[in-house]
C-alpha cells in the first residue's frame, strides 16, 4: 500500500504544480488588448447617460401633461358641482 502512495504522491504534486502555473499565465487575448483611452471611456459614459436621459425627459413631459389634465378635470368637476 505504501508503494502506491510513493508513486502517486509525486505524480499528484507534479500535476498540481503544472496546473497552478498554468492558471497564473496570461492568455494571448489579454496581452493583445490595449488599455482603452479615457476619451473612449468618456464617450461610452456619455452615450449611456444619453440613453437614460432621453426617456426620462420624455417621461417628465408626459407627467407634466397628465398633471395638467388632472388639474383641468378637477376644475371641471368643481364647476359642475356648483
Amino acid at each position: 500500500m505504501t508503494i502506491r502512495y510513493q508513486r502517486v504522491l509525486p505524480l499528484l504534486i507534479l500535476v498540481l504544480m503544472i496546473g497552478l502555473d498554468g492558471c497564473q499565465r496570461e492568455t494571448p487575448v489579454e496581452k493583445s488588448q490595449a488599455p482603452q483611452s479615457s476619451s473612449v471611456v468618456d464617450q461610452a459614459v456619455r452615450q449611456s447617460v444619453d440613453a437614460i436621459q432621453t426617456p426620462m425627459d420624455k417621461a417628465r413631459g408626459v407627467e407634466r401633461t397628465l398633471n395638467e389634465a388632472a388639474g383641468h378635470t378637477a376644475d371641471r368637476v368643481q364647476e359642475a358641482g356648483q
